[in-house]
């Protein structure tokens, strides 16, 4: 299990490493400022079996020999974490591993698990097709990736009523933006459109507007999506207290979700600093696919 976890952790640091260092540096702390360190391991190998996961479906890891598609690996996935009997490769290991730490400190992921890996399937259906979906379709997915499960199982680790993830979907729907503007390039080059359809028709984006991101009317949408975002961290704010969070969680919702957006959302309203950088990414992808 540590093999598969240092090399998931070696690819993304490599690959991603300005997205992803800190956020592995809270995973090692966590296990030990919360007193609780088989839900830190926990935490740390479920957080490793996602990312690896989604990497497969996005193209930033390799599809494992035996497969035709995306779509066939992660069906066999979600099969697999529903019946989790006779695993066949080092994934099902770290399912099983997984399930069985939870068990040792009381809890189970299953469900939080088929939320996240029906989101991925999602992801895989659509990925190179570059199609528009309405508001509404996006926002069930993200939900269930961002919200049901992802913000579900943190609450369970942190000995928190898993009930009170409803308060806390601003929050997942912000850090949501947040991803969509951070991975902006490598979703359109994935063939992932995360902007509404809604939104295309307001700010008269076309499927070839998309291929130039620094365009005035992709740049007029990020804004848009930053300004949106700062107003869920608000929201977030005021529902916070009714929540009667622990000492633990309301220290990480801050320094792992809402300051990252926050500083990331500034960027884009205040400064010309994240499109250079987008503009910049492109101009890099352009140059590697040549």
């Amino acid at each position: 299990m540590r093999k598969i976890r240092s090399t998931v952790f070696q690819h993304m640091l490599i690959t991603r490493g300005w997205k992803y260092r800190i956020f592995l540096r809270y995973l090692r702390v966590f296990k030990y400022i919360s007193f609780a360190p088989t839900r830190g391991k926990f935490l740390e190998y479920y957080y490793t079996l996602m990312r690896y996961l989604d990497d497969v479906v996005d193209g930033d890891a390799p599809m494992p020999e035996g497969y035709t598609s995306e779509t066939e690996y992660i069906k066999e996935k979600i099969h697999f974490a529903k019946h989790p009997v006779y695993p066949k490769d080092e994934i099902d290991h770290l399912i099983l591993f997984c399930f069985r730490l939870a068990e040792s400190f009381h809890e189970n992921f299953q469900e939080e698990t088929q939320d996240i890996l029906g989101s991925l399937l999602f992801d895989a259906n659509r990925k190179g097709k570059m199609i528009i979906f309405p508001s509404k379709i996006l926002m069930q997915h993200f939900h269930v990736l961002d919200i049901r499960g992802t913000i579900k199982a943190t609450l369970k680790i942190f000995k928190e009523d898993p009930a009170k993830y409803t308060l806390l979907e601003p929050l997942g729907t912000a850090c949501r933006y947040q991803y969509d503007l951070e991975d902006l390039v490598t979703d359109m080059q994935a063939g992932y459109v995360n902007i509404p359809e809604e939104d295309c028709k307001t700010f008269d984006i076309h499927i070839q507007d998309m291929h130039n991101l620094s365009s005035a009317k992709i740049k007029a949408w990020c804004r848009y999506r930053a300004s949106e975002g700062m107003k869920l961290l608000a929201e977030h704010r005021k529902l916070l207290p009714e929540g009667n969070f622990s000492l633990l969680s309301r220290a990480t919702f801050p320094l792992v979700y809402e300051h990252p957006a926050r500083r990331l959302f500034k960027e884009v309203l205040d400064t010309d600093k994240y499109f250079n950088k987008i503009l910049l990414q492109q101009e890099k992808q352009l140059h590697d696919y040549a």
